[in-house]
């Protein structure tokens, strides 16, 4: 069996727990497969975040939760990387607590999310309520590659703090 054949294999596996909606056997088939090389086929064939820009809203959502449950028993970076990959694909609009899971993993990834995706989540968390304290240390570090980031942490400096 090629290489090639093996990733196509394990996407479509990939593809059709999603589809019966087993998020949580797709989560974990996610990380083996960022865990054995990679996230694209090198031959061009469909990309994993190719795949999953695909998926409607609901099933993305869906799927990033079971991603970050599967973080609490199977964490580092691979786990880390695909839920950074996907993080961007994300709706503009999530849940308050989907949004606060999202910045508590920024906070202590082993995965630097997109900064631009970090800045809106940061928005969209000071709509909801304060700031995680854990997430402060995140944003002044990443602030200086964005504006936006350098805006919402003198905003969320001089608002309250979540002591989480």
């Amino acid at each position: 069996m090629t290489a090639q054949a093996t990733y196509a294999q394990r996407l479509a596996r990939i593809e059709a727990h999603i589809a019966a909606h087993d998020l949580a056997e797709a989560a974990s088939e996610l990380v083996s497969l960022r865990r054995g090389g990679g996230m694209a086929d090198s031959a061009g064939a469909s990309s994993l975040p190719g795949m999953a820009a695909t998926l409607p809203p609901p099933t993305l959502i869906a799927l990033v939760r079971a991603l970050l449950a599967h973080r609490g028993t199977d964490g580092g970076w691979h786990t880390d990387a695909v839920l950074g990959a996907l993080c961007p694909l994300l709706p503009p609009e999530l849940p308050p607590d989907l949004v606060r899971d999202l910045l508590l993993f920024a906070a202590d990834s082993a995965y630097d999310m997109p900064v631009m995706t970090l800045a809106g989540l940061v928005a969209q968390q000071l709509r909801h309520g304060p700031l995680p304290q854990a997430l402060l240390a995140t944003m002044h570090r990443r602030q200086r590659e964005s504006l936006w980031l350098r805006q919402l942490t003198a905003r969320a400096a001089n608002s309250p703090h979540d002591p989480t």
